[in-house]
């Protein structure tokens, strides 16, 4: 199993008196590991934005998604802190073997609306246009676009995919989509609907998609629209 490793964007949930545990979910980076032993940014909550009383001791639950596009959990605990000029807290790593990895092939598919332009390399269908999408996951994405752009099942078509990003710039990701159900528009003048899967992505740019599926059912669970 992957250790998180330096640079690595981690969530933290911590238990808390409240009966809401969303209210106790922070972020926070890897900036050091030593003996065992990760330095880690002062977490901050994920709906406030501020960050929180960590004492030495106080347990948790880690995740983050890997460069494999495979979510990893552990528990663990703050096991210590540092005050100087940059403050960071000590999180005490796990063994390899108590890490767990969930979401490898079964990727969690959200409902999200997400700009992506889509390409077909044919000798008479040449398209090249704008869309949106459904939803999307690490395997693969639906999206709408008008009837004029004949896709069939089996089509293999380019996908760029631009995810917003509140923490920094626009993430973008590349993807080749295979065609696996075309649904006709209802009515005239509506869209039609394509899904497909990812025949060809790299892990790098998986990982971007699924981490920006959990942000987003994250946010849904906020509005408590997601289970």
């Amino acid at each position: 199993m992957l250790l998180p490793r330096i640079g690595q964007t981690i969530k933290l949930t911590f238990a808390g008196s409240s009966e809401d545990p969303r209210l106790h979910t922070y972020k926070s980076r890897v900036v050091d590991i030593k003996d065992e032993v990760a330095s880690i940014e002062l977490p901050t909550n994920e709906e406030t934005g501020r960050t929180g009383l960590f004492q030495a001791g106080e347990e948790c639950e880690v995740w983050y998604v890997g460069e494999d596009g495979s979510r990893y959990e552990f528990h663990s605990s703050i096991v210590g802190r540092q005050r100087d000029h940059i403050p960071v807290l000590f999180l005490q790593l796990p063994s390899k073997e108590s890490i767990q990895r969930t979401q490898r092939r079964n990727y969690l598919r959200i409902d999200s609306s997400l700009d992506i332009a889509v390409k077909l390399d044919d000798p008479i269908r040449r398209y090249h246009f704008l869309a949106r999408t459904v939803d999307i996951s690490g395997g693969g994405l639906s999206f709408t676009c008008e009837e004029s752009y004949r896709l069939q099942e089996k089509d293999q078509v380019h996908i760029w995919i631009s995810m917003p990003n509140k923490t920094g710039p626009v993430q973008h990701a590349y993807a080749l989509l295979e065609v696996v159900r075309q649904k006709p528009a209802e009515k005239k003048g509506l869209h039609q609907w394509i899904s497909g899967k990812f025949v060809q992505i790299s892990e790098q740019d998986r990982a971007k998609v699924v981490r920006a599926c959990y942000e987003r059912q994250l946010e849904l669970r906020k509005k408590g629209v997601a289970e």
